[in-house]
């Protein structure tokens, strides 16, 4: 009977929340062929017959789809060679040998052997995600690796896979006899928007979904997690910052931070319509911040801040890249407040709220007193020059202190990491913590209780000074109470709460909390990212 009872609050706790999860379900891409539509007219076409039905139109129409089939059966047959010759077959209508080579000159050009599957973007059926695509010449692809962590910087990159939009572009060489030169490239189509083929520039080809949509059906794990995790002092995941595409110093950092009981899966439909648009696409770079939603927000925006540092030392060690000088946030729910951490001074204020003793007289080891002055005395970060709040719960929620707020409080269950740093401090410091931050101390302060209006970090936050100068913007989910703006709300945040006086604008949108993936909101969006 205790398990059915326990299982009851879960199934009430998470219908009750689950209107503050924006999570779509994860893409899915299906080879056409395999849905009994016609046949690819290259499924059993040797590599040598390939390559001469490419170089007919090289880089055009029918050429181009067997382009596609030329780098996919290159890469099976192949393995991660970048050049050799294919000599001709019982099915080839000419005696010539291609001396084929892939050649990669710059950072957003790839050889084959980087990708373990590399298939026609064309062959694929895209679903649960509006498909963008641009004419041009080349053969947009499905290319994707598995993340090994065999160097520093795939650490950052999403484990699930690395994808990217790559297009092939071949270029034919010089006939010699009975052989041939062909020189193929595969190319990043979120950094080159042309190509010169036979001395003329050229608009490239390019397919900006399949890519994400491959990400996406790898990831589907995540969505199960979001809420089992916030039930375990394990969580299946930790706090991870990840690149979504090559970096690129000439391109602005935009990252995306998801709110309570969500994770990156929730901003499917915003990186798909931002890669979609050509000025967007070559300003912006889009990264995204994985946090454990159990935890209070300001230890989330802690980690959030250690490693944006690390990866800009490691990407741009003389931090006088350009574009990383011009970082924007965009945020929703509780990621708002985990953003604090990155452009508001603190001062002594979280200090003189939450302890008794000064910081000097605390008993700590050396390593928990470097990670207590980070948390409570940071500085923040000069490079973040914009951030967009959407549905932000800046003074809390009253929602946190309802009757669903009191079972989540009762369920969510912070991770080990952050309750036994607290609880060190405590067992060695008996005294140490007010009051209002004895829960700190006893490791028992989550997520949920985190957001209550009457927690005194949410008291003590939108008052605080922005560090540098910062442009702040609002979008405010609005479900149409009647009564003045002042009494309206998105269902679970209300309108005194998501409000910031001195912000560069405020925009209402007519939905509720999870509102990030309407399209009123994302128009507001793009509306910003193009603000110079």
């Amino acid at each position: 009977m205790k398990h059915f009872r326990i299982a009851g609050f879960l199934a009430a706790f998470a219908m009750a929340l689950g209107s503050m999860s924006c999570t779509v379900a994860p893409a899915k891409l299906e080879r056409a062929h395999s849905l009994g539509l016609a046949n690819c007219p290259f499924e059993q076409e040797s590599l040598h017959s390939l390559i001469e039905l490419s170089l007919e139109h090289p880089n055009e129409g029918e050429s181009a789809h067997a382009l596609a089939h030329v780098v996919e059966e290159w890469r099976r047959l192949r393995g991660v060679e970048d050049s050799g010759e294919v000599k001709p077959g019982p099915d080839s209508s000419t005696n010539t040998t291609f001396r084929v080579r892939f050649r990669a000159d710059d950072p957003a050009e790839f050889l084959p052997g980087y990708f373990d599957e590399l298939s026609p973007a064309i062959d694929y059926k895209v679903k649960k995600l509006e498909r963008y695509t641009k004419d041009g010449v080349g053969a947009p692809l499905r290319a994707l690796r598995e993340n090994r962590n065999s160097d520093a910087i795939e650490k950052y990159y999403p484990p699930e896979a690395i994808t990217r939009e790559i297009t092939a572009v071949i270029h034919p060489g010089r006939k010699r006899g009975d052989t041939q030169e062909v020189a193929i490239e595969l190319r990043c189509a979120l950094y080159y928007e042309d190509v010169v083929v036979g001395g003329q520039r050229r608009e490239q080809g390019a397919d900006y979904t399949v890519a994400l949509a491959a990400l996406l059906e790898r990831s589907k794990g995540l969505s199960k997690s979001e809420f089992r995790d916030v039930l375990t002092g394990s969580p299946s995941r930790d706090p991870q910052l990840f690149l979504m595409e090559p970096y690129d110093p000439g391109k602005e950092p935009l990252i995306m931070i998801h709110g309570l009981l969500d994770s990156p899966l929730t901003w499917a439909e915003l990186t798909n319509e931002i890669r979609s648009d050509p000025s967007l696409r070559e300003r912006y770079q889009i990264w995204h911040f994985l946090y454990n939603t159990s935890a209070p927000a300001l230890y989330s925006g802690r980690i959030l801040r250690t490693q944006y540092r690390q990866l800009r030392k490691m990407l741009d060690p003389g931090l006088d890249d350009k574009a990383s000088q011009r970082t924007t946030l965009v945020t929703h729910s509780m990621g708002g407040i985990v953003t604090r951490g990155l452009i508001t001074d603190p001062g002594n204020a979280f200090w003189e709220a939450g302890f008794t003793r000064s910081f000097d007289s605390l008993k700590l080891s050396a390593e928990d007193r470097d990670s207590l002055r980070e948390a409570f005395f940071w500085k923040p970060e000069p490079s973040v020059k914009r951030v967009i709040f959407i549905a932000v719960p800046h003074r809390g929620s009253d929602f946190a202190d309802n009757g669903v707020g009191r079972l989540g409080r009762s369920l969510v269950n912070p991770p080990n990491k952050f309750r036994e740093f607290y609880e060190r401090i405590s067992s060695a410091n008996p005294g140490a913590f007010t009051e209002a931050y004895a829960e700190l101390g006893e490791g028992k302060l989550d997520s949920v209780s985190s957001l209550s209006p009457s927690q005194p970090t949410l008291q003590l936050l939108p008052e605080l000074p922005l560090g540098y100068s910062v442009a702040l913007h609002s979008i405010i989910g609005d479900k149409g109470k009647e009564g003045e703006l002042e009494e309206s709300s998105d269902g679970i945040v209300d309108y005194w709460s998501s409000h910031l006086d001195g912000v560069v604008s405020e925009t209402l949108v007519p939905h509720g909390h999870s509102c990030l993936s309407e399209p009123e909101t994302i128009t507001e969006v793009k509306r910003i990212l193009n603000l110079r």
